[in-house]
């Protein structure tokens, strides 16, 4: 597992780039963001989680032979006269000539008053199929950025959570094997102790720039993480291989008050599995 330095990386012409779209995906986000602080009233208690994640493949040394993309959305809100609200987005898209790759996935809860839960989930992935002649190196550059935020006003009875993770794995597939791999994942829980962020990935796998800001304690908290590198392997034989990557954020606000049954028992019965929405590529 790599630890992460919290400095800022200089902004290259590629991540110029990276940024553009990740300001257009920001369009998405600001009006969630706005409508929720707005909305929230000094005198009644409420919750907030939110979740990103965004890859970007380029730079291929070779198109692939075929590609496939996949996304899902899972919402879920009860409440007992409350407002709770979810919303979970995911796209994904994978072109075989110029070779490129992008995905992202949003997940973004809200909860006010009492006796409510809001659970928002997103998943996104592509695959990319390469045929490697022997004597061959195969490479490709990339860039992730994972962004988690929370926010409760009444810690006694209010919980949010916010989570992702970011990873992808090159696989032989004739012997089914991993070859390399990299792997980011966050979390965020308020109030409580279990939060963290994560890197691990192969040698083959080089990271040349990095940028992360977390801001973990108190009653808000927010979790910022961007990474620029590449993979470089050498075959000296013929090989398939598949890249494959996937992404997955979850959002989740509660408020369960002592005195109340009938929600706490729902969420402890973990019977909670209702799907409002689902889309898949």
């Amino acid at each position: 597992m790599s630890n992460l330095s919290w400095q800022k990386f200089p902004t290259t012409k590629s991540m110029k780039k990276h940024l553009k779209i990740l300001q257009r995906c920001l369009l998405v986000i600001t009006p969630i963001l706005a409508s929720t602080i707005v909305g929230t009233a000094p005198s009644k208690a409420a919750t907030f989680a939110f979740s990103e994640g965004i890859l970007v493949f380029e730079g291929f040394s070779q198109s692939p032979s075929n590609v496939a993309t996949d996304t899902s959305t899972n919402t879920l809100t009860i409440g007992e006269g409350s407002i709770v609200q979810a919303t979970a987005e995911a796209e994904a898209f994978f072109l075989i000539k110029p070779a490129v790759a992008f995905n992202s996935s949003l997940s973004a809860a809200f909860g006010e008053n009492r006796n409510y839960l809001g659970l928002a989930e997103s998943e996104a992935s592509v695959i990319g199929n390469f045929n490697i002649d022997a004597n061959t190196t195969f490479s490709f550059d990339f860039f992730s950025n994972l962004e988690l935020a929370t926010l409760i006003d009444n810690p006694s009875i209010e919980n949010a959570r916010a989570s992702g993770d970011i990873s992808f794995a090159l696989i032989d597939l004739k012997n089914d094997n991993v070859l390399d791999f990299f792997s980011l994942v966050g979390n965020i829980t308020t109030e409580g102790d279990d939060d963290f962020v994560a890197l691990q990935k192969s040698d083959n796998v080089t990271i040349r720039e990095k940028f992360g800001a977390p801001g973990f304690g108190g009653l808000q908290e927010f979790l910022t993480v961007s990474i620029e590198g590449s993979l470089q392997r050498f075959f000296t034989d013929q090989t398939t291989i598949a890249l494959v990557e996937v992404k997955r954020n979850r959002a989740e606000v509660q408020a369960v008050p002592e005195s109340s049954t009938s929600l706490a028992l729902i969420l402890s019965g973990g019977v909670i599995a209702v799907v409002l929405k689902r889309r898949c590529k």
